[in-house]
């Protein structure tokens, strides 16, 4: 009797156990509890329009998906097309955007118009135990909006707003302006929202999502150093909860939740039908970008680019705030809030005409951001389309630079002849002035001077080996990247995982590189433990 007891307490332990770190989702190939067709025609006839996508033939993606590098127009076809399925990084459509792998495509797409469709979509995957991953047009370099046997929710024609509310009161503070944007929306069809007619802090990819991926993971911006990274900027959030219900959340209302999605990434706590941005007033921009005119075969300048290195370190730790964007290690693309008198007038950019030999490659400036990028008819956004896309990011320290610039310096000289190519940002500013714990955004990201991008192993690797401790940026993170939680996340890990159990506790969201992420079934692995202890008791009773 003490041996069944025994037996019997082991095994609540196990069951136990599972229930708190472990969740099996049912999958199309276990037939005792995936739906059968005629559930899932139930839930298409309560998707507006009936548009429920079977979406489970690998074989397609290729057919329809099929926009490359070689188009420039790929970004545009890749969002729009294939039912949700495509990625804008072909890699990604496999596990863990590892083109070797299996593939990682879900099993049904729902093309939510509105609301009730996500809460449809969530209810019946909760009452048949499916993994939800949620979707606007795939830029996740880690194919965080994949999951094979999962039910996808593509956002991407979901209900447009775009509407601006003047003096809009909100947890006791009144807003000169706010743009709602929808859950769907893409940045240039947010700016184009807003024109000229005040400043908002948005992303640089123009089909990257407004309200999705880009903003949970922190929102890095061009002009964030001048206004603050884009989660700074947000009033309220719209969600529909793992539940199916739908919630708001502000610093006055479930101001937890309202935490999490500012940094905690996209896809694991809900799915945002709509935000509230904070707008500033339109002031004159400038863009410009220049070139090393001969680092290129066969003369390789590397004196003018080792002068630019020098530069750039010494001088971003006090960089004016109105100059942002990006730079490489021989070229740079910047933005400087001002005039164009005021910007050829400026220290930086004079000393950047110092360094002699440059050319400079554009200079456009206008009444605003939006103007100086070339809104409305000259916008420009990334290629996408590549087969693979090898992306890794650091976060590299203030203080650090400050205090051992002659290093930082011999870093990046080091990696002219590793590798080489880089796409960065230079950071600061205004974003530090938010302390590291009132957003989910990894502490350093509020500490950090660049966030260095790389495309190289061999580059990202001497970046960790430096900077052990220094964290990666999470929206531009790589898809292997060891310890993830931890580089992407740091002290807010912690209460990122318990607010996950909170509004999440079946963990029905559930993505790679995301809060909660589980990793295939545990199906096998719990069941061979109860079989095994199963087979101990018999085996006793038989001996005795």
């Amino acid at each position: 009797m003490l041996l069944i007891f025994l037996s019997y307490a082991i095994m609540a332990e196990v069951v136990q156990i599972s229930a708190k770190d472990s969740f099996d989702y049912c999958l199309p190939s276990n037939s005792s509890c995936w739906p059968s067709k005629d559930q899932w025609n139930e839930l298409k006839s309560k998707i507006s329009s009936g548009k429920l996508h079977d979406i489970s033939n690998d074989d397609e993606y290729s057919k329809v998906c099929g926009a490359s590098e070689s188009d420039p127009g790929a970004a545009y076809t890749l969002e729009d097309t294939g039912e949700g399925r495509c990625m804008q990084y072909h890699d990604c459509s496999k596990k863990k955007c590892d083109e070797g792998a299996a593939w990682n495509i879900p099993e049904y797409s729902v093309e939510a118009s509105e609301e009730n469709d996500i809460i449809e979509a969530i209810k019946f995957a909760n009452k048949h135990n499916i993994q939800v991953v949620v979707k606007t047009t795939g830029h996740n370099y880690a194919g965080a909006s994949m999951g094979d046997g999962a039910l996808l929710i593509w956002m991407r024609h979901f209900k447009k707003y775009g509407d601006i509310k003047k003096a809009y009161e909100k947890c006791g503070e009144t807003y000169d302006a706010v743009l709602k944007v929808g859950g769907g929306q893409v940045w240039e069809e947010a700016y184009k929202a807003v024109g000229n007619d005040y400043h908002l802090v948005g992303g640089g990819g123009l089909t990257v999502s407004a309200a999705g991926g880009w903003l949970n993971g922190g929102g890095l911006s061009a002009s964030s150093r001048l206004y603050g990274m884009g989660i700074d900027q947000v009033i309220e959030f719209e969600v529909i909860t793992a539940d199916g219900s739908k919630v708001i959340a502000s610093k006055c209302e479930n101001d937890d939740l309202f935490w999490a999605l500012r940094g905690g990434g996209g896809g694991s706590f809900g799915v945002t039908t709509s935000v509230h941005y904070k707008l500033h007033p339109t002031l004159p921009f400038c863009e410009m970008s220049f070139v090393v005119s001969d680092f290129k075969e066969p003369l390789y300048d590397t004196t003018t680019v080792f002068k630019w290195i020098s530069l750039l370190v010494d001088s971003a730790p006090t960089l004016d705030t109105k100059w942002g964007g990006y730079w490489t290690l021989n070229s740079g693309i910047f933005y400087y809030q001002g005039t164009e008198d005021e910007t050829k007038n400026s220290e930086f950019y004079k000393k950047i005409n110092d360094l002699g030999n440059i050319s400079w490659a554009s200079f456009r400036c206008g009444e605003s951001y939006f103007a100086a990028r070339g809104g409305p008819n000259n916008l420009a956004t990334d290629q996408t389309g590549q087969k693979q896309f090898n992306i890794a990011s650091r976060l590299i320290p203030m203080d650090f630079v400050e205090k051992q610039p002659d290093k930082m310096k011999g870093i990046l000289i080091w990696m002219i002849y590793n590798g080489f190519f880089t796409f960065n940002y230079i950071i600061g500013g205004k974003m530090m002035d938010v302390a590291t714990d009132a957003t989910a955004v990894h502490p350093a990201m509020r500490q950090s001077v660049f966030q260095i991008e790389t495309f190289d192993e061999r580059l990202i690797q001497k970046l960790r080996d430096e900077l052990p401790d220094s964290g990666a940026g999470f929206n531009h993170a790589a898809k292997n990247e060891t310890d993830w939680e931890n580089q992407f996340w740091g002290s807010n890990r912690a209460r990122l995982e318990s607010l996950k159990k909170k509004w999440d506790p079946d963990n029905r969201f559930n993505c790679w590189h995301c809060v909660g992420y589980l990793q295939g079934s545990s199906c096998t692995s719990s069941f061979s433990t109860i079989l095994y202890f199963l087979v101990f008791v018999y085996c006793v009773f038989r001996r005795d």
